[in-house]
Formats: C-alpha cells, sequence, structure tokens
C-alpha cells in the first residue's frame, strides 16, 4: 500500500511503475541484460606470449588464458574468428556458445582429419550448438564450426593454421593473434607454444580477414601464397605455392652474414633455432643452409622436436667447424618410453648482422614447421624486426634450451623406427613408439 498519496495519484504511480517494469527500466543503476553482457572485461595487449607444461596452472594457460579471456570480453554485436588445426576443449567450447548467445558472430575452422579420425566431442558439440543458435539470427550474423578436407586454400596438406580474430574484445579492437598454439588443452598441458598479438591495426585485420574468408570457402585460392609488408613486421599466409614463389624461412637465412655484428659481445651473429619438426626434402635444403652459416662463424643453436634422419646427419656431419649445436626438446615424464611434453614452438631469431644492418634483429615465428608438409599447408608466419621482441625470444629460448640436459641423446627419424645419432633404434625391435602422444608434422 503508498500510504499517504491521493487515490488516484495512487493509481497513477502503479501503473507508471508498471510500465517501467516492463520495459526493463528498474534494473539497478550500472546493471546490463546478463543474456548480453560480456562476462569478463580483459583488453588483449600487443606482444609476445609464452606458455610452459611445467610449473602451475599459470604458466600452462598464459596462451590459453589470453584466448578465453579475449573470447569473453567480446561485446554483443563483435564477431570472432579462429583458424586451428584441432580444436578440443569444452571450455572453449562453452565460452563461444556463450559468445554466440550474446550476439556475437563465431566462426571457427579446423582439419578435418581432427573429427574424423578421431571422437571429439568438444567440436561436435560446437558444431553442433552454434547450428542450434543461429535460429532468427540473419543470415550475415550467423556463426559455424567447420572442417577442411585437407587444406583450406590450397590442394592438398593439412589445414595447419593457428590464428585468432577478434573485431572487439574489452577496450581493444581489431584484435589479431598468430602462433603456434591450436585451441586444446594439449597445447596447455603438453607442449611449449608462443603467440604474438597485433591490436589496433586495421590494415592487419583486415589482411588476416580476407584470407579467413578465402579459407572458408574450402577452395583453392588464386594465389595460396599471401605476403604482406606491414613496415617493421611482415605477415604470410601459405600454402607456399605458386610460380617464383620464394621460401620465406630461406628468404630469411639468406640474408644472415655470420661475422661484423656490432651488437653481440663475440661480433659474432646469434641465431636460435625452434623449427619443431624439421625433416623431407625442404628440411634437409633448409639444414644446408644452416650447417653453411655455422660454418662460416653463426652463433647457432637448435632445439627440435622431430629431425628427420637425413636432414640430422646434414647438421651433424662433421668438417667446417663440426657438428651443430642441437638439443632434442622432448620429455618422458613418466618413464614409459613415450615423450610427453614437447616443444611445439616454430620460431627463429636472428641478432646480428642481418639484412645488410650489422646491429640487426629479426624474429620467425609462426604454426610453419620446416618440412615439405607445411611448405602445401595453410599456415601463418610473421617475421618481426622489432629489438624487444626479438630479444624475448632469443632470451625464451636460451632459457628452455639451457634446461634440457646436454647429455641427452639426439633422436632422429620418428615412430618406432626412430633412431639415436648413433643409428642405435631408441625402441629395441620398435616395441614403443616413442612419438606416440607427439603431433610429428
Amino acid at each position: 500500500m503508498i500510504e499517504g498519496i491521493h487515490p488516484m495519484l495512487r493509481t497513477l504511480v502503479r501503473t507508471l511503475a508498471l510500465v517501467l517494469a516492463t520495459v526493463g527500466l528498474l534494473l539497478p543503476i550500472g546493471s546490463v541484460s546478463t543474456a548480453s553482457a560480456a562476462p569478463d572485461n580483459f583488453t588483449p595487449k600487443t606482444g609476445a606470449t609464452f606458455n610452459s607444461p611445467l610449473g602451475g596452472s599459470s604458466e600452462r594457460r598464459e596462451i590459453f588464458r589470453k584466448v578465453m579471456r579475449s573470447i569473453n570480453s567480446s561485446p554483443k554485436g563483435s564477431n570472432i574468428n579462429i583458424f586451428t588445426w584441432n580444436f578440443l576443449t569444452s571450455e572453449g567450447k562453452d565460452a563461444l556458445l556463450r559468445a554466440q548467445k550474446r550476439g556475437v558472430r563465431v566462426r571457427l575452422l579446423m582439419d578435418d582429419l581432427n573429427v574424423k579420425s578421431v571422437d571429439n566431442p568438444p567440436f561436435r558439440a560446437l558444431r553442433a550448438g552454434l547450428q542450434r543458435g543461429n535460429k532468427k539470427v540473419p543470415a550475415k550474423r550467423q556463426s559455424f564450426a567447420r572442417v577442411c578436407d585437407k587444406t583450406c586454400r590450397g590442394g592438398g596438406g593439412a589445414a595447419h593454421s593457428k590464428f585468432y580474430m577478434f573485431s572487439r574484445s574489452g577496450k581493444a579492437r581489431n584484435v589479431v593473434i598468430q602462433g603456434s598454439a591450436n585451441f586444446t588443452l594439449a597445447s596447455t598441458n603438453n607442449q611449449w607454444n608462443d603467440i604474438y598479438t597485433h591490436v589496433g591495426n586495421q590494415k592487419v585485420y583486415d589482411w588476416a580477414g580476407r584470407i579467413f574468408q578465402q579459407a572458408v570457402r574450402d577452395k583453392r585460392a588464386k594465389k595460396p601464397y599471401a605476403d604482406r609488408n606491414f613496415g617493421n613486421f611482415r605477415l604470410m599466409m601459405f600454402p607456399n605455392t605458386g610460380k617464383n614463389v620464394p621460401d620465406p624461412v630461406m628468404q630469411t637465412l639468406n640474408r644472415v652474414k655470420c661475422k661484423g655484428a656490432t651488437n653481440t659481445a663475440s661480433n659474432r651473429t646469434r641465431i636460435r633455432i625452434f623449427p619443431d619438426v624439421m625433416r623431407n626434402p625442404r628440411g634437409n635444403a633448409l639444414a644446408r643452409k644452416v650447417k653453411s652459416l655455422w660454418n662460416n662463424g653463426c652463433d647457432i643453436r637448435i632445439g627440435y622436436t622431430v629431425m628427420g634422419i637425413d636432414t640430422g646427419k646434414i647438421l651433424r656431419s662433421g668438417g667446417g667447424r663440426g657438428p651443430v649445436p642441437m638439443r632434442h626438446m622432448v620429455q618422458d615424464t613418466n618413464g614409459d618410453g613415450q615423450f610427453d611434453n614437447y616443444f611445439h614452438m616454430k620460431s627463429m631469431s636472428i641478432v646480428g648482422n642481418y639484412g645488410g644492418d650489422r646491429s640487426g634483429y629479426a624474429l620467425l615465428n609462426g604454426s610453419a614447421n620446416w618440412s615439405g608438409l607445411a611448405k602445401v599447408s595453410d599456415e601463418n608466419l610473421g617475421l618481426y624486426r622489432s629489438k624487444a621482441t626479438t630479444q624475448r625470444y632469443q632470451e625464451h629460448m636460451n632459457y628452455w634450451y639451457d634446461r634440457f640436459s646436454g647429455r641427452a641423446r639426439l633422436v632422429f627419424g620418428a615412430g618406432r623406427d626412430a633412431v639415436y645419432e648413433d643409428g642405435t633404434q631408441v625402441s629395441p625391435g620398435g616395441a614403443v613408439d616413442p612419438f606416440a602422444r607427439v603431433a610429428t608434422d
């Protein structure tokens, strides 16, 4: 009962209150409808991010958390595009379905191998959930989770890219994240990965968006290899096929001179290479170049997961300055003969005489292994000329290289036929596949 008010006025107040409640204007000041509000208020920042499967949750989930918080901070009316070789996370599935529910357009591409050859409940649930959520949504705003038959933009290989796009996330606009990390828990719990985040660059966002839109069609693009210079960095998208198309990794190595550096104590150019996979004729060609740079005086360290037998022989051959220093960056944590943790980064950092600059810096990262399969697959690469970025990567690579025992035996090949450097089989008689838990290309 409303005391002390004239009966006619009391009726008017009650009517007005009913109207206000109907249109939702009686919500507390500052409140937002839970159906459309982003559950987080995270703003991604430009720069590199690394994770480690060792240590606590914070170290393991560094990359995963950045992607998840970017999703959870995407507001109604924004767009999320994700291209990942594998999508296998219930947390990610739930976050993307919530995003669609609050009015975000969600589009995700994945390699069909990861739903056809293995059970993948999170992807299947995401695909079905997004289809259900499209009801009463305009065609231009509809969401999807799709797979590509081999490459999305080429004629073979794999849909191996790993990049994430957010039109808005928190206070940031035009966010593009690219690197080595798939949207899976394996990338968090069993792999060392890296990503580089671009924020607020409309040209980068639009360029990556055109590549994504081509991939959505799952047809061979007229020019599968895309290469764009953005000033102090360059972005590339594979397949690395077509007439007179250069290999950007070889291009980068060809710009190195080993002596005369003014930004290293030894005056030698310092190169750190973590290719994950290095094999096949392409890997052999790159190995021969690396070996020649080593013989010419460059300071080189290689940390790898899978190295072809022939590729390993090239790098470890005698002559010149002898074998190139290398570490096998894997761990068998429970002693069952299978590698559990491994480096999944595909990066190279160069400090020294590069591109005509005696105090040069260059960082190459992305999703592409140094292998023949990568050349014909969907891949993303970045070449950054930033001193700070290159130094950060090189420090990260040196840190982990030093923490893997120099006494551990090098392993060449993959599968049950993998061998040590001296030719001895890793698993006698091939009883165990040491790479059973490792993505070998």
